[in-house]
């Protein structure tokens, strides 16, 4: 998946500016998506120099003129093209992860430092993702409560996870202190 996949997807609903754009990006794909100003602004360049958007300029009174962005036919099959393709095996990026992996460099406390902070990043996307759902509930789609659920979901079997580990380093913390 392209970031310009999902910008014509965005515009599949209606015209939208590239703030709106971006605040889709920042709410309602945040758990599994990312994109950026940087993505954004570019690639609506690209597709409207491509034909596959087009841009209306909306006069405001005291503010800047507001650029509306909607697809095209030719936007349109694109979008439905990408969808006809092979679904892409999910990139997972993660800091956490990476720390945790050269762990061995930490003394236990850096490490359960890290991994309460992460069960309390976790609660909170938990939290928010919950929040979302009962505040779209009544517009969702049944394809876009999976994207809720399955984001929950996840998020609570790391948390899980990180707590049993949790239990774990305090086994390990007193062995090690009982043998010094």
């Amino acid at each position: 998946m392209k970031g310009r996949d999902v910008v014509l997807g965005v515009l599949m609903k209606k015209k939208m500016s590239g703030y709106d754009i971006k605040l889709v990006f920042e709410d309602v794909f945040s758990h599994f998506f990312d994109g950026s100003f940087g993505m954004i602004y570019p690639t609506l360049r690209q597709l409207e120099k491509e034909g596959k958007i087009k841009k209306e300029i909306v006069a405001q009174e005291d503010k800047p003129n507001k650029k509306l962005y909607s697809i095209t036919e030719e936007g349109v099959k694109e979008f439905h093209q990408y969808l006809e393709t092979n679904v892409e095996k999910d990139i997972l990026c993660s800091d956490f992860l990476m720390r945790m992996y050269f762990g061995e460099y930490k003394n236990l406390l850096e490490i359960r430092k890290w991994i309460e902070e992460e069960i309390v990043r976790k609660e909170k996307n938990i939290e928010d993702l919950r929040t979302k759902y009962s505040t779209w509930q009544k517009g969702l789609t049944f394809a876009q409560e999976i994207c809720l659920d399955v984001g929950i979901s996840q998020y609570q079997s790391q948390v899980i996870t990180l707590k049993e580990k949790l239990a774990q380093l305090d086994l390990l913390e007193e062995s090690v202190m009982k043998k010094n």
